[in-house]
């Protein structure tokens, strides 16, 4: 598999999303891509998968080929589906290879098992949460397969465990030597262990191609310095990494400072009961939020986060309870006069887009559309150079990073964030970070759903685990992440700056139990 001179030009864009690229994959290799978004990774999985210029519209010059037949897992797993239920659309893989139909169920079976997904056949893709519909996407291209398998974020919107389950799988069919590898991912730590190469993308040039100790050993201050996210540890492990080394990397200083909540409480939920259709996804859910909280939402795909805050934003309705925004019921408030209060950033960015160009759609969302201000945040968030095109045709860090800059323009009583910096970079996942931090001070309340244990350690003031159709644990992150049969019954997993500073602590109390005990 390989491209000679490759160059792709996008419509209405400026500036070309690969240049004059050169570079050869070999059989059996698992090869993974990283660099800033934007800088051309996905075009280069399209590219190599056969979808450019027939399926997706490009200006593409040069040369290149697959050898074998190629599987592709997408961004957004949404773009591959074509059938309406789980047993159909890996049915609709099988018949791709000409299955016979009585082999099918078995099969269909085992690939679901596979990939984690313990589903009837019969489930509606439309209900599944975006983390199961990730396993989903991936159990069909599986079950075709290929010679090539290019995975482009694989574990995007999945919960700990199932990230887990995933690199695991992954890193099986790394030891399979006729499968080639070809992956996009930025949660580093598992996927690095096992990646033969690794090619550093930049403004739509290879920047740099060498073994995963060469490019983030020898180069990591380079990647850091052009916001590339690096693996905390590698190439160490919790035990072995060096004091000095470990402070550098994620002991530099404590989480966020805390400050005191105000008293004003913004959200009061009290037994609210969500449902869709004659499926109880949420059972008298009670929360009260604050002036100035950060609060995220953790738990497993399907435990009911994003459904909750699409209540919160009066996209659906609750079966029963209440919900108050300023001690007022959301039913009495007008949708105009609620949107000025309160912003909501979807999961699927595109869900909010109105405006046929980026910088309309920062327009319409300022509260003084001034030139100067819709340049600001353009350059702010990195969009500058798409600012004439449609939203609908950016990459999915870029829709995800107007989606937040759109909600961030205005000051709002209330935040509700889905995932808003799964698939970034860790420049803009520090900008995002560093302006919602702000808001926080500013007196927004902040709802965010999140996957990130490492967020919810560095920023929350409370996080909230939604399980089972209910709260399990309301409290401070530190309590969470000490309280071991609650992670496990959950799914959930300590960031590994909580587990670096636990191995300490019981280093330092052996250390002083041996001083006691020696004579």
């Amino acid at each position: 598999m390989w491209c000679r001179n490759l160059t792709v030009r996008y419509p209405d864009q400026d500036r070309d999303v690969l240049n004059d690229l050169t570079v050869s994959l070999r059989q059996g290799e698992t090869t993974l891509l990283i660099g800033p978004s934007g800088s051309g990774k996905t075009t280069f999985l399209h590219t190599l998968a056969g979808l450019m210029p027939e399926t997706i519209e490009a200006e593409v010059t040069g040369e290149w080929r697959a050898d074998g037949t190629v599987g592709m897992l997408f961004q957004q797993p949404d773009d591959q589906f074509c059938m309406q239920t789980v047993g159909a659309e890996i049915a609709f893989s099988l018949e791709n290879r000409s299955i016979p139909r009585d082999e099918m169920e078995e099969r269909i079976r085992t690939v679901l098992k596979r990939v984690g997904l313990d589903l009837a056949l019969t489930t509606q893709i439309a209900g599944l949460s975006g983390g199961m519909k990730q396993r989903l996407a991936l159990a069909c291209v599986l079950a075709l397969e290929p010679d090539i398998l290019l995975l482009d974020e694989p574990t995007a919107q999945l919960d700990p465990h199932g990230r887990r389950l995933m690199m695991e799988l992954i890193e099986e069919l790394h030891h399979n030597p006729n499968v080639t590898l070809v992956l996009i991912e930025h949660q580093l730590e598992e996927c690095v262990t096992f990646a033969d190469r690794v090619l550093v993308f930049r403004e739509g040039q290879l920047r740099l191609d060498g073994s995963p100790l060469d490019v983030f050993e020898e180069k990591r201050e380079d990647l850091t310095r052009h916001g590339i996210m690096c693996p905390l540890l590698y190439p160490y492990t919790l035990e072995t990494i060096p004091l000095t080394i470990a402070t550098a990397r994620f002991l530099d200083g404590p989480p966020v400072a805390r400050r005191p909540v105000a008293n004003e409480t913004t959200l009061d939920l009290t037994d609210v009961t969500i449902a869709h259709g004659k499926r109880m996804i949420l059972d008298q859910i009670s929360l009260t939020a604050s002036a100035g909280e950060w609060i995220m939402l953790v738990g497993r795909n399907g435990a009911g986060k994003s459904t909750l805050l699409e209540t919160l934003a009066k996209l659906l309705p609750a079966q029963s309870g209440t919900i108050k925004l300023f001690q007022t019921p959301l039913k009495k408030w007008r949708d105009r006069t609620f949107y000025r209060q309160v912003g909501f950033v979807f999961q699927q960015p595109e869900f909010q887009f109105l405006k046929q160009t980026v910088a309309d759609e920062l327009a319409i969302s300022s509260p003084s559309p001034a030139r100067s201000q819709v340049a600001d945040a353009l350059q702010h968030y990195r969009l500058e150079d798409v600012a004439a095109q449609s939203p609908l045709a950016l990459s999915l860090g870029q829709k995800r990073r107007l989606s937040v800059a759109t909600m961030l323009l205005e000051r709002k009583a209330v935040l509700l964030l889905d995932e808003p910096t799964f698939g970034q970079d860790a420049e803009t996942t520090a900008q995002i970070l560093d302006v919602l931090h702000q808001a926080r001070e500013a007196g927004t309340t902040l709802i965010m759903v999140t996957h990130d244990m490492e967020l919810v350690y560095r920023y929350a003031d409370r996080v909230v685990v939604i399980g089972e159709k209910h709260v399990q644990f309301d409290g401070a992150p530190d309590e969470l992440f000490r309280n071991e049969s609650l992670l496990e019954h959950n799914q959930l997993i300590r960031p590994v700056s909580v587990r670096y500073q636990q191995l300490e602590e019981v280093k330092h109390r052996a250390g002083k139990q041996f001083v006691a005990r020696t004579p």
